[in-house]
């Protein structure tokens, strides 16, 4: 179950993944009216691309607008990128369980961002016992760049159009979240019920 937000990492990912042999799923978070249609039209291109390497991929479109706003009404800003994404491994991890998929993956790479750190990928990692597989770890932005222009992902990835991780960036990100404190805040709001409201509401694409 692949975490594919548009951005120019997480396709990256996807290649690798395909290059081993990994089927995939693929996981996006819409949060619309925040973000726009444009944004599921740049999905289905990327994946038309990869569709060199993998026929068929199933898209799953997760509608996270309640969870987001519920995060940013409960959260201090610069807690509520770490929440939001314990909120998307949660959902990723249900997900993958339903469609049997054995581990989750992502386009993270190590310091890119705060929510990549170590300590906050840890504390994000918490809520799930599901394997989580990132190819681009160890990779710097300039070398997924490279490997992005060489399997023509990259001129899609640019296109203007900003997923919910980067419209709702707050100015000053914790970079080393604790994990008391994260669950301090998610306690703050019925998040289940709202996860649950998102499984049940996911529009399916299939892109081949």
């Amino acid at each position: 179950m692949h975490m594919l937000s548009g951005g120019i990492d997480s396709p990256v990912a996807a290649y690798l993944l395909m290059k081993r042999g990994v089927t995939i799923e693929c996981i996006h978070f819409a949060s619309p009216p925040y973000t726009q249609q444009g944004v599921i039209y740049k999905l289905e291109d990327l994946l038309k691309v990869l569709n060199r390497y993998q026929e068929r991929i199933r898209l799953h479109i997760v509608p996270f607008t309640k969870i987001q706003e519920a995060i940013y009404d409960n959260a201090p800003e610069s807690y509520c990128i770490t929440i939001m994404r314990r909120m998307m491994y949660r959902l990723a991890s249900k997900l993958a369980r339903r469609r049997n998929c054995p581990v989750i993956s992502t386009g993270e790479s190590v310091g890119q961002v705060a929510s990549q750190t170590l300590q906050s990928m840890a504390t994000i990692n918490e809520v799930t016992s599901t394997p989580v597989i990132r190819p681009c770890a160890t990779m710097d932005k300039l070398e997924i760049i490279k490997l992005s222009k060489k399997i023509d992902t990259y001129d899609i990835s640019i296109r203007p159009y900003e997923d919910c991780c980067t419209i709702f960036t707050p100015k000053a990100p914790k970079t080393a979240p604790k994990l008391e404190e994260a669950k301090e805040y998610e306690e703050k709001f019925d998040y289940e019920s709202l996860i649950n409201e998102a499984l049940g509401n996911i529009e399916v694409k299939i892109i081949e």
